[in-house]
């Protein structure tokens, strides 16, 4: 699973009115992700696609809430120049 972004900046700008628990989100789908390798290897079709079907429900709505979540953030006045 590739690393998701940095949640820290997000967090301090919630000022403790944050609504999401973002530790524990990336360990349940690190744990999910874990269970898909495991999954893969029982190699029993229903089991694969079953988890991988979770894994990725669990994946677009962490993504959402994120995106979501993000466009809170204060935008930046620095241009590349």
């Amino acid at each position: 699973m590739s690393k998701p972004p940095d949640l820290e900046e997000l967090e301090n700008s919630a000022n403790g009115n944050c609504r999401y628990d973002f530790a524990q989100a990336e360990r349940i789908l690190e744990a999910m992700d874990a269970m898909r390798r495991e999954a893969e290897n029982t190699r029993i079709e229903e089991i694969v696609t079953m988890i991988d079907a979770t894994f990725r429900i669990l994946v677009t709505t962490y993504c959402s809430i994120l995106r979501y979540e993000m466009k809170k953030l204060p935008g930046t006045d620095d241009v590349a120049r």
